[in-house]
């Protein structure tokens, strides 16, 4: 790429185009970070050289939109992103705008170091941005270990143009365009592939109701409060405790960030996808009284 963008006095990604002309630009080289000379004459397209004229720096594509993706999440603090797996949204437009409370980059969670963990109402999200390499399989081990959602995007076939106007473009893909994002956790549920042969015969009485039902109520003692599960006939999984406690309403909360579950208002309890109801069982028994 050639030297039409560079790193201004905050930091930030910018195009020749935005800056004010020769040293007045305040700007560093994305490269080797030395001191630049927006040069905007009429002679020569528009772009930036070394105050030391030493030869100009190639930037590789790659760690610009590393670097450019991240500034922009910042900066929009919030993404479009798909459906979470076991989430079936009514709409035809299947994607959603998800806002961040705050932005972080290349924070240390223990051994593993995501690109971005951003802070919703309901916990973390974590987004690893896919240039050249992708998250593998040991890093998956780490983020399904960590339970916290985690989104990758892939900006590897990315064409850049280092312009204003290419800037503005990069950024609305970056932002809205659903298809460069996966959900690498959670994950879909594997469906058990059970042979014909092993399922038993069973008869059927036709005067039987046979419409989906939801699942018993299940109920918990946590602290000396009643903390109820069930399952929706939609497929989610419900959790309310029955009278307040901001003890509970934290432990609620934590299960949350862990296990992909967004607090309802209307209904005072906490909504959980299908996938998290033997792990939700398992962790409201472990409390129980």
């Amino acid at each position: 790429m050639a030297m039409t963008i560079a790193v201004d006095v905050n930091s930030q990604i910018v195009s020749i185009d935005d800056v004010e002309r020769g040293l007045a630009c305040s700007c560093r080289c994305i490269e080797c970070n030395e001191l630049l000379i927006a040069k905007k004459g009429s002679q020569r397209i528009p772009h930036f050289s070394h105050a030391s004229l030493k030869k100009s720096c190639e930037i590789a594509p790659e760690s610009f939109l590393h670097r450019y993706a991240k500034q922009v999440v910042k900066e929009s603090l919030g993404l479009q992103l798909p459906p979470l797996p076991g989430h079936f949204p009514d709409s035809e437009d299947q994607s959603s705008w998800w806002d961040f409370r705050s932005v972080r980059a290349e924070c240390w969670m223990g051994d593993f170091r995501p690109d971005i963990c951003a802070e919703l109402a309901d916990g973390p999200l974590l987004i690893e941005i896919a240039c050249t390499s992708f998250v593998h399989d040991e890093k998956q081990a780490r983020i399904e270990q960590l339970g916290i959602r985690t989104v990758e995007l892939d900006l590897s076939g990315l064409v850049v143009r280092p312009s204003a106007d290419g800037l503005l473009e990069l950024k609305a893909v970056i932002l809205h365009n659903t298809s460069l994002k996966r959900w690498v956790y959670p994950l879909l549920p594997q469906p058990t592939v059970v042979s014909a042969s092993t399922l038993p015969i069973v008869e059927i009485d036709s005067r039987q109701n046979l419409s989906p039902q939801p699942d018993a109520r299940m109920r918990f003692t946590i602290q000396g409060i009643w903390v109820d599960l069930r399952v929706l006939e939609f497929g989610a999984v419900v959790v309310r405790s029955v009278a307040y406690s901001p003890t509970i309403a934290e432990v609620l909360k934590r299960l949350a960030w862990q296990y992909s579950g967004r607090y309802v208002p209307n209904y005072k309890n906490w909504m959980f996808p299908l996938w998290a109801k033997s792990t939700l069982i398992e962790q409201l028994a472990a409390l129980e009284n």
